[in-house]
This record gives C-alpha cells, structure tokens and sequence, in this order.
C-alpha cells in the first residue's frame, strides 16, 4: 500500500506492526524509513525548512543502521527547530553518497543520478537545484570531472569520501569530553555512563582507554569513530572546548551538558546553546537518554522507548 509521507508528502510505502500498540511504518523515498504510533495526531509541516530537518534527521538514523524510535509529537517538534547542516557538510553527503552509487573513475553518470529524491533527503536539500549547487561545491574543490559523458568522481574526490566515513555514521560509539576530576566520578558512573547505554550506545572517555601515542592524536581519532559527541563544560575544561569543536568541524552531533550550579561560568559563545543541565547524576542519566533519543535517534542496543 502506498499513502503520502507525513514528512515529505511523496508517495510511500505504508504498513503496521502490532505491538502493545499499532505503529505506523512509512518507507519514503526521500525520508527513509521511519515509525510513529497511528492513534496520536502529528504536528502538520508548515514550512520547506522543517520537512529538510525531518527528512534528513530520519535518513541519519537509518545511515545509522536504526529506524527511529517512535517518532513522537515532541521529537517532531524538537527536530524541526534543530539547525541543519552546513554547505561544506552537506556537500559531503552528497558525495558520500555519490561514491557508494558510483565507486569506480571509469563510472560517469549524469545530474540525474544525483539530484533524486534519497539523495535529497541525505543532504538536506529542498529541491534537485539545491543538490546542484551542492554539486558545484563539490566541482569547485575538485571532487568531480565533468566532461561531454556527464560526471567521474576523482581521485580527490574518493580520499575525501574515504575520510568522511571517519565520522563513521554507522557507529555505535558516543564520546564523553569532560573533566577527569574525582568530583565528577559519580557524574560518569551514574549519569552519562547508563544515560547513553539506555539510548543504545556504547559510551567512551580517553582516560579510560589504553593507548600508545600523544593523547590528542588518541582524542580526535576516537571522535572520529563517533557517533556523536558528549561535551561536558562542568568546570569550564579548555579541553572540552577543543573537543567539542573538532567533533562539529567533522560535522558530528555535539550535545552540550552542564551541572546546573556551574552554568553561569559557561563562555560566552556557547551560552545560546540547548545545554542540558543536571542537578544529579540520575537526573543527567534520564535528560541525556532523552536527549540522545531526540537529536540521534536511539542506537541499536536501545531499551524500550521512554
């Protein structure tokens, strides 16, 4: 059966599954593959902008290997106000996803090929002539040849899509940046340690890890590995800036946190931030479950939803 996408309006595939309630499935193919409980009203699309941010949020979670948790009023509600990505970033959606179609020079293919619907919703884009201003991007930096044939990625091109899959969308992993002080011990052991696991994914701090090497080198290549990144700015850690900045220059999620009693010592360029506060660890576990849930969809070893 097929019914418009709640999301997009194309025409989807549509199905249910019978649990302790009946959900709804949609296969789009712009969107991907989401699922939301058929007896609660979702919020109407009332601009481009948001049918781009739910469109591309629901086609990360299944780069992701997840199809998103129920979508709810309120996760609609909070991924339509998220800011989508850069120009540079979504750029290198497209020529990810350029490179899977087409992983050989030899191979050319024409502005069809990379201007439908999935490669739309990946790099999200409203229309095929944002794609293509993407893919001019993409020429400008010498990522493609373009010749009477149509396009060939180049060898530029294939080790920039090589070094794109660091920020392995596929993994399981969330990074923990925060201050390696013994007051914040019960903060991991009981906040952000079972927080993350909750919402399906493999929490990591550097100290915790044996490594061979400088530390920063070991930092950058775990947040590489990352799903997404934790930056605790608890006591104000110059380090956690740092990480912080690397792991949005690679275009990853950053969630920011914060104990509550230390929020006004927060600098002044991230003070506009969505921070999650906390007054105690079971409080931080709970909010940042939620938050994970919300803003990267749940991961594969996710609980039962909230």
């Amino acid at each position: 059966m097929e019914q418009p996408c709640e999301i997009c309006d194309n025409p989807a595939e549509y199905s249910e599954i019978k649990s302790p309630r009946l959900l709804e499935v949609r296969r789009c193919p712009r969107c991907g593959e989401f699922e939301f409980d058929g007896s609660v009203s979702l919020p109407k699309i009332t601009s481009p902008d948001e049918m781009v941010r739910l469109s591309g949020w629901v086609r990360e979670q299944n780069a992701a290997g997840v199809v998103p948790v129920p979508i709810t009023p309120e996760i609609w509600r909070r991924v339509v106000q998220m800011r989508p990505p850069g120009l540079r970033e979504r750029a290198n959606r497209v020529l990810a996803a350029v490179a899977k179609k087409f992983p050989r020079r030899d191979l050319w293919f024409g502005e069809e090929s990379v201007v439908d619907l999935e490669i739309q919703g990946i790099s999200y884009s409203r229309d095929e002539r944002e794609v293509l201003l993407l893919m001019d991007i993409l020429h400008g930096n010498r990522c493609f040849h373009c010749g009477s044939a149509g396009f060939s990625i180049s060898v530029n091109g294939f080790l920039a899509a090589e070094a794109l899959e660091g920020a392995n969308s596929s993994s399981v992993q969330g990074f923990v940046a925060m201050w390696f002080d013994e007051s914040l011990q019960d903060a991991w052991t009981s906040g952000f340690d079972p927080g993350i696991r909750a919402a399906g994914f493999h929490p990591v701090r550097i100290d915790n890890k044996d490594y061979v090497g400088g530390i920063s080198d070991e930092i950058m290549a775990e947040i590489r590995r990352s799903r997404f990144v934790v930056a605790d700015y608890t006591g104000q850690r110059n380090g956690v800036y740092f990480e912080a900045g690397f792991a949005l220059g690679l275009g990853l999620t950053v969630i920011p946190t914060c104990r509550a009693d230390d929020v006004d010592e927060l600098g002044f360029d991230i003070k506009h931030l969505n921070t999650l506060l906390c007054n105690s660890p079971a409080e931080l576990a709970e909010g940042l479950n939620r938050r994970i849930r919300a803003v990267v969809g749940g991961g594969p070893d996710a609980l039962d939803p909230m």
